[in-house]
Order: C-alpha cells, then sequence, then structure tokens
C-alpha cells in the first residue's frame, strides 16, 4: 500500500498539471462576446449558428445588413436588441459590434461603420414591436440583394452552403 501512495500523487500531479495547461489553454472572453453568450447565443448559437433551427444565422451573414441604412436600423430595432436587458447604450453597441464585425467577418461591407452608443440609444427607442420582422426582414434583405450584392440565400434563415462547417 506504501508504494501505491507515491505513484497515486503522482499521476494526481499529472492530472492537475494537465488541467492547469488545459485551462492556460482557454481563452477569455471579451464584455461585448460575454454579453453576446448571455443574451443571444440561447437562440444564435455560441458561434452565431443557429442551424438548424429555424432562427436566423449571424456567423459570415449579419454584416450584409450594413450595406443599407434600413438594414442597419433593423438589427437594432430588433425587439430583442432594443429591449435588450443590456440597459447601457455604449456597452449594447459593443456587443453588436462584435456580432456585427466579429461574427459577420466576410459579410461587413467595405468601409462599414461601428454602432456608437448615440445611435443605439436612438434607435432602441424605435423598436420593431407593432410591424410582422418576417415582413420588414425580407424587405430588407430584398433590397440588400438587389444593391448590396448579398446572396438570394439571405432570403431564408440559413443557407448551409454559405455555413463555415458542413452540416
Amino acid at each position: 500500500m506504501k508504494a501505491a501512495v507515491p505513484v497515486l500523487l503522482a499521476a494526481l500531479a499529472c492530472a492537475g498539471a494537465a488541467l492547469a495547461a488545459r485551462a492556460a489553454e482557454l481563452t477569455e472572453l471579451t464584455g461585448p462576446q460575454s454579453d453576446y453568450v448571455e443574451h443571444c447565443s440561447g437562440c444564435h448559437g455560441m458561434q452565431g449558428d443557429s442551424y438548424p433551427a429555424d432562427i436566423p444565422v449571424l456567423r459570415g451573414r449579419v454584416g450584409y445588413f450594413l450595406c443599407t441604412k434600413e438594414g442597419r436600423e433593423y438589427l437594432i430595432r430588433l425587439p430583442n436588441v432594443s429591449y435588450s436587458a443590456i440597459p447601457d447604450d455604449q456597452q449594447l453597441a459593443d456587443m453588436m459590434n462584435f456580432v456585427v464585425f466579429g461574427l459577420g467577418g466576410p459579410s461587413v461591407p467595405r468601409g462599414a461603420k461601428h454602432f456608437t452608443a448615440a445611435e443605439i440609444g436612438s434607435l432602441r427607442k424605435q423598436p420593431l414591436a407593432t410591424t410582422s420582422l418576417v415582413d420588414a426582414r425580407n424587405r430588407i434583405v430584398g433590397a440588400m440583394v438587389r444593391t448590396c450584392g448579398a446572396p438570394k440565400s439571405m432570403n431564408r434563415f440559413y443557407d448551409p452552403a454559405l455555413l463555415p462547417q458542413k452540416y
């Protein structure tokens, strides 16, 4: 039994070192990333990929909304954004910039500007609460397809061909 103790201690030390090394590999989330995880990822997925749920995929797609003024405003006027539990307009702007510029990646139009606290504060006072979100989205996406080169598949919430991973 005494011989087994050093072996057990050595095994525990190795396991502890392995856990410590793994913990060091984990990336700490930024504030906007953490806000996204807390407020949005339950529906849109941890990486903006809600497929196969019938919820819009953000990853590689949400940036197209910045190609028109109406699309840009739509993102902030969505009820879940306008009525967000994030009370601070700058904090919400930071999170939406992460969503659009981080998750949207290559879909963001060249020269697109980041959301500001003032813009968020103004737009969130005008939520799309009495509008059919599907109708508004279809109208906005139609304009994006016609004028900005957004893919026609944006008319659907997701297109597996555009997603970064194969399903």
